[in-house]
C-alpha cells in the first residue's frame, strides 16, 4: 500500500509542479500546448506500442469498446435530461461537458503504472469506443440542440478519428494482433524510449494546463454538470461491478476508465457551439482533480 501511495503521490506532485511553474511565469499554456501535441502524437503511441504489443483479441475485449461507447452515450443524455428546463446552449453545454473520458493523457499512464501490460488492452479498447462518441458524436449530437449550422457528417467525424495518431495506433495493434504478427524487438527497443516519457510528460502538462476560474454566477451550473457526472459514473460503475458477467480484472479496468476526467476537447467543442463562458476550462480542470483521489482511493483496494 505504500508502494501504491507514494507512486500515486509521485503523480500528484508532477501536476503540482506543472502549475507552479505556470504560476511562477517559467510556462505558459502555450508550453502546455505544445507538451500536449509531443504527447498525443509521439510518447502515446510509442507507449502504446511498447505497452500492448501482441495482444490476444478476445469477445471481453469489445465488451470495453462497447463501454467506452455506451458510457459516452448515458453520460450525454443524462447531461441533456438535468437541463431540459433550460436554454438549447446550456443544454448543449451539459451534454458536451457531461461526457468523454480523458483516456490517452490521464487514465492510460496512471494504469501502466500500477497494473501489468497485459490489462492495457482493455484500456485502449474502450478509449476507442469512447473516441468514436467524443470526437464528434456528441459535439453533432449538442449542435442539433442549440440548431448549430455546423453539423458532423459521417465524413468529418471519420475525418477526426484517424486524423487521431493514437487512434490509428489502436486501430493497427488490433489488427496486428488479430492476424497474430509481432512488432519486432528492434523496433519496440526505440518506441520504448519514448513511451517511457509518456507518464512523465502528461502529468506535467496538466499541470500545467489546469486553470479554474470560477464565475460566481455560474458555479450553480457547474456543480450540476459535475454531480450528475460523477452520480452517473458511480451507477455505470456499480452495474458494472455487480451486473456485467465478465472478469473481475477486467471490471477494475473498465472502473478506472469510467473514473476518468471529462475529455479534453470538452471545451474545444464547447468554444465552437459559440460558447465564451468560462464554464467547460472550470469543470475540466475540476474534473481532473476530482478523479486524481477517486483513482488513487481505487488504485489501492484494486492492486
Amino acid at each position: 500500500m505504500i508502494d501504491i501511495l507514494i507512486k500515486a503521490g509521485g503523480f500528484i506532485l508532477i501536476i503540482m509542479l506543472g502549475f507552479a511553474l505556470k504560476t511562477k511565469g517559467v510556462c505558459t499554456r502555450e508550453h502546455g500546448s505544445f507538451l500536449s501535441t509531443i504527447i498525443m502524437n509521439i510518447t502515446l503511441p510509442c507507449s502504446l506500442l511498447s505497452s500492448i504489443n501482441n495482444l490476444e483479441i478476445t469477445p471481453i475485449l469489445l465488451v470495453a469498446l462497447a463501454c467506452g461507447f455506451l458510457g459516452n452515450v448515458i453520460t450525454n443524455l443524462s447531461g441533456y435530461l438535468i437541463q431540459k428546463k433550460e436554454s438549447p446552449m446550456t443544454r448543449a453545454l451539459s451534454m458536451i461537458n457531461s461526457s468523454g473520458y480523458n483516456i490517452g493523457t490521464f487514465t492510460l499512464p496512471f494504469v501502466q503504472s500500477f497494473f501489468p501490460s497485459n490489462l492495457i488492452g482493455y484500456v485502449c479498447l474502450f478509449d476507442t469506443g469512447n473516441a468514436l462518441m467524443c470526437l464528434g458524436g456528441t459535439y453533432s449530437a449538442a449542435s442539433t440542440v442549440v440548431a448549430n449550422e455546423e453539423k458532423q457528417s459521417f465524413k468529418t467525424v471519420a475525418k477526426k478519428l484517424f486524423s487521431s495518431i493514437p487512434f490509428c495506433t489502436y486501430i493497427i495493434l488490433f489488427f496486428l494482433s488479430l492476424f497474430h504478427i509481432a512488432i519486432p524487438t528492434q523496433i519496440l527497443t526505440v518506441t520504448s524510449i519514448a513511451g517511457n516519457a509518456n507518464a512523465f510528460l502528461a502529468m506535467l502538462m496538466i499541470g500545467i494546463l489546469l486553470e479554474i476560474k470560477l464565475d460566481l454566477s455560474q458555479i450553480r451550473l457547474i456543480k450540476k454538470i459535475l454531480l450528475n457526472r460523477y452520480a452517473v459514473t458511480l451507477g455505470l460503475s456499480l452495474f458494472v461491478y455487480f451486473i456485467l458477467p465478465i472478469d473481475l480484472t477486467v471490471k477494475k479496468m473498465i472502473i478506472l476508465c469510467l473514473c476518468s476526467p471529462i475529455s479534453a476537447v470538452a471545451p474545444v467543442f464547447s468554444n465552437r457551439l459559440g460558447s465564451r463562458s468560462p464554464v467547460p476550462s472550470a469543470i475540466n480542470s475540476l474534473s481532473i482533480i476530482i478523479s486524481i483521489f477517486i483513482m488513487t482511493i481505487l488504485i489501492l483496494f484494486m492492486v
